[in-house]
């Protein structure tokens, strides 16, 4: 049996369950049926108006979790074990943009954060997310209308920007949840503020736990009644302050943040903002070696959610029945490029983040390496679902090639970003006015590169007269020490060449799709 417990007293939970090279050699051409892409894939036919015969979801996303290096290693070490030896990985999953409300937003919409970009600053950044079409395209309203009980536990968005979901005057219930237990509040692990189901609530307790637990109960009662239900857990570690619970402070007293070689590297070939970095201090370093041990510890309450979750589907026989997905709403940087911390860069340890998924059909202790990212995921849970995908959506179901154990779905996969005003970090400067960037990431058994382009304004839309590009071939420089976009040979006749021009065509053909139709695999 295991504990969630609040701080100053512990709530006893025995609850069980819980994703010259020729221009072809570079890429396949997705197929053009569109029609058989839409199609609703049932993996068997459970859907016959039997509730108990629905599957049921407990989607669970962390915020700011690495895959690479080292950030699902320490803190998860009941969830990885379960999740790889019981389900399957996603070795390829992509953030498509390195910030909290953007990439939330393509979470809960399937669409990119483009379609949803605003040039104010008192939008969620930049995210249109207040409105009634963001409600009524997102992902609890549509899973209400393939017939499930829906829940939202934690943080669904940054609600206390540009939202009136969490201001006391305004506030009101989330449209699509027939549940609600929202953050309202993200920078305090103890004192926190929650809109649940359309009222303010306070607590004291630890944020994490109190999250759990009202999950669980959530969960709990959907499995007494026999409706299939979905329950959305959005826990707010390891973002800083990466508070760990007080039972969990003293964890991994001797763990260091890894020294990958991009760690206190100087990145003189890339954009300004990363060449311009001082080198890491002695002090620097030996605070995000504690600050990583925080992160990690942090993730203890979350490992313990995800028991609780397995063991309680698992009690009223509802584990096989259940899809469990386990992600992230982008990565984070420790240290490398000298950048000491946060997020807000297109390169791998951030936008690379952990997808694991089991439940029915989904094989066991498989790893797919197809390329996917956050917009497909609504459209896979709708396809899962026994629903159909709408064609407003921007991302596209990989539910096929998931339950099949294929390798192939998309290739690449667009990361946008618009810059939030100057942002320094223990004296260095993380985010700024020309950090506004687009771009494209390849990937296939041939090739593996990440092209991208800088803006001057962060409130850019065009996307007309970059100031600067970086191509980093990750086939051959996995960390990504060399832009190679400056070199004569990315720029005269020959095969590096032909890669950039279709990079770029590929990405500026995307950066304003909208719907299944335009934006392609």
């Amino acid at each position: 049996m295991r504990i969630l417990a609040n701080s100053g007293r512990r709530i006893w939970l025995t609850l069980l369950l819980f994703v010259s090279l020729t221009l072809a050699q570079i890429w396949r051409t997705p197929g053009d049926d569109k029609s058989d892409q839409r199609q609703s894939y049932v993996p068997n036919d459970r859907h016959n108006g039997d509730h108990r015969a629905r599957p049921n979801f407990v989607f669970l996303i962390t915020d700011d979790q690495e895959l690479v290096p080292g950030g699902i290693n320490h803190g998860m070490r009941y969830t990885l074990p379960m999740m790889r030896q019981s389900g399957t990985t996603l070795r390829n999953f992509f953030a498509n943009t390195p910030i909290c409300c953007p990439s939330r937003a393509t979470l809960l919409t399937g669409r990119y954060p483009h379609r949803w970009f605003v040039p104010s600053d008192d939008a969620c950044m930049y995210m249109d997310v207040a409105g009634d079409d963001f409600a009524q395209a997102s992902m609890g309203v549509l899973m209400q209308r393939l017939g499930y009980t829906t829940g939202c536990f934690g943080k669904t968005l940054n609600l206390e920007i540009g939202t009136p979901y969490c201001n006391e005057s305004t506030v009101k219930a989330f449209p699509g949840w027939d549940s609600s237990f929202a953050l309202c509040n993200e920078f305090d692990f103890e004192e926190n503020v929650w809109n649940v189901n359309g009222s303010i609530l306070r607590t004291t307790d630890y944020m994490t736990s109190v999250i759990g637990n009202r999950s669980l109960s959530f969960i709990e009662s959907n499995l007494r009644s026999g409706k299939p239900f979905f329950a959305y857990i959005g826990v707010h570690a390891p973002h800083l302050p990466s508070t760990p619970a007080p039972w969990y402070k003293d964890e991994f007293p001797s763990l260091s943040a890894p020294r990958p070689p991009n760690y206190n590297f100087h990145g003189s070939t890339h954009h300004y903002l990363v060449r311009s970095q001082p080198p890491l201090t002695e002090d620097v370093q030996s605070a995000i070696d504690e600050l990583y041990r925080d992160r990690q510890r942090s993730l203890l309450s979350v490992d313990d959610i995800m028991h609780d979750v397995i063991n309680l589907l698992s009690r009223y026989g509802q584990l096989e029945t259940t899809y469990v997905v386990w992600t992230s709403d982008h990565g984070y940087q420790l240290g490398q490029f000298r950048l000491p911390a946060e997020k807000e860069q297109p390169y791998e340890h951030v936008i690379r983040v952990p997808f694991f998924i089991r439940g029915p059909c989904v094989p066991k202790g498989s790893t797919l390496p197809f390329v996917a990212s956050m917009v497909d995921v609504l459209p896979t849970l709708i396809e899962l679902a026994g629903g159909v995908v709408p064609a407003s959506m921007d991302g596209h179901s990989f539910a096929r090639p998931l339950l099949s154990g294929g390798s192939s779905f998309r290739e690449r996969h667009l990361v946008e970003y618009w810059s939030v005003p100057r942002m320094p970090y223990y004296d260095h400067l993380i985010d700024m006015e020309n950090n506004t960037f687009i771009g494209v990431r390849l990937l296939n058994a041939t090739h593996s590169y990440l092209y991208v382009e800088y803006y001057a304004h962060r409130h850019e839309q065009n996307f007309v007269h970059p100031i600067e590009c970086e191509l980093f071939d990750l086939k051959h420089d996995p960390w990504q020490l060399q832009n190679v976009c400056g070199l004569p040979e990315a720029h005269s006749a020959g095969p590096l060449r032909s890669v950039l021009r279709e990079l770029r065509h590929h990405l500026h053909s995307q950066v304003k799709c909208s719907g299944q139709d335009e934006c392609v695999l």
